[in-house]
């Protein structure tokens, strides 16, 4: 009931407040700003609709198929607002709706009054996966790729301190927050925590990334849709959850290219886990799990700000050390239509998995999904 208190103050204050245009980037021009003199505010929100017209019989949610049968499915309702205040202070508090109910999802305040160097505090995205960190309303194709959304942590309750040196060519954050906490399977990842009653079932969770763009910003979103000048970036991230059943050690290599409409993201994931408590079951049973994830994605925009195609391959391994239907290849590809850039779009694409060992899976699906942005 809280929550849903919030969510009905936040529209409240959006419909009382006066409005005028935000001069934000190419694709921010057409948000809505409330000023307040001191303080300004904008409203955020994301709305995914996927329609499933085929998907393999052997298809489940928590395998990290889109869909389990035909039909459709809401995939992401967002809502809520960001913005500044003082000069040198920036927030954003929004809300998604989840099959529990309507959950908290960024929550966070920052605070950038020495130069070159932000401080963050709150709920939001760890500084790690460049595919997770990209914002889900702009990838190229529908989703993330399987193997980040089963191994990189999103969102958790912390504080980050983030810096740049030489205007942006070099890109660095840091940070401690609440413990990561996976899911019971592989493909449902990590879950998001946020930490209303404080740290209770975890300790914490160390994070650092950096990133090299000499060619100048690299731009939002993955698809280049200005069709602009070359521009690379290259980025490598490293964290240590210190659970207190499982230690976990994470580390990530990524890469993103665009010139004239092309781009090309390449990302390898690998952690290991062992226990907190090292257990007496001698060397039959092994006690540390190793996984990894790499990841290619190519694509063009055929039409400058209309029409993409785009082709992702990924390999999945949950085990390293064994040989299962853990070992996994999958390939996407798709077509991308742009009504109004990354804000109204439509997406058709077709995925195939294919396991390396052990039964295989009639899992392959095809999707369709539109999507409004704020």
């Amino acid at each position: 009931m809280r929550q849903l208190s919030l969510f009905a103050l936040c529209l409240t204050v959006l419909a009382a407040a006066p409005t005028s245009a935000w001069a934000g980037s190419a694709d921010d021009a057409d948000l809505i700003l409330v000023d307040g003199g001191l303080a300004q505010l904008r409203f955020v929100g994301l709305l995914q609709v996927e329609m499933a017209p085929y998907v393999g019989d052997d298809a489940f949610l928590l395998n990290g198929d889109p869909a389990e049968s035909p039909g459709f499915r809401l995939r992401r309702a967002r809502v809520g607002f960001a913005g500044s205040a003082w000069g040198d202070t920036d927030y954003e508090l929004s809300l998604q709706a989840t099959p529990d109910g309507i959950d908290l999802l960024d929550a966070w305040v920052a605070w950038r009054g020495l130069t070159s160097l932000t401080v963050y505090g709150g709920a939001r995205k760890v500084p790690f996966s460049r595919f997770a960190l990209n914002s889900a309303m702009a990838s190229a194709l529908i989703d993330r790729p399987l193997g980040v959304r089963a191994m990189a942590p999103f969102r958790q309750v912390g504080l980050t301190l983030e810096g740049d040196v030489g205007d942006g060519i070099l890109q660095w954050a840091a940070g401690v927050y609440n413990g990561f906490v996976r899911s019971t399977t592989f493909y449902q990842g990590y879950g998001t925590v946020t930490a209303l009653q404080g740290n209770r079932f975890t300790n914490l969770a160390y994070v650092a990334r950096v990133d090299l763009s000499p060619f100048g910003p690299i731009g939002q979103g993955l698809a280049d849709l200005d069709q602009g000048d070359f521009r690379g970036a290259l980025g490598g991230a490293v964290y240590y959850d210190d659970g207190k059943t499982v230690q976990t050690f994470g580390w990530e290599v990524d890469v993103l290219l665009k010139v004239s409409g092309l781009h090309f993201a390449a990302e390898l994931i690998m952690d290991s886990s062992e226990p907190a408590t090292q257990p007496t079951t001698g060397d039959i049973i092994p006690t540390t799990i190793g996984r990894m994830s790499a990841v290619a994605e190519l694509g063009y925009v055929l039409l400058p700000e209309q029409l993409g195609v785009t082709l992702r391959g990924e390999l999945i391994d949950s085990d390293t050390d064994v040989d299962n239907a853990g070992d996994e290849i999958a390939v996407t590809g798709g077509v991308q239509y742009y009504f109004h850039r990354q804000h109204a779009k439509a997406a058709l694409e077709f995925t195939h998995r294919e396991e390396r060992h052990g039964v295989a899976l009639d899992n392959d699906s095809l999707l369709l999904q539109l999507q409004f942005a704020l």
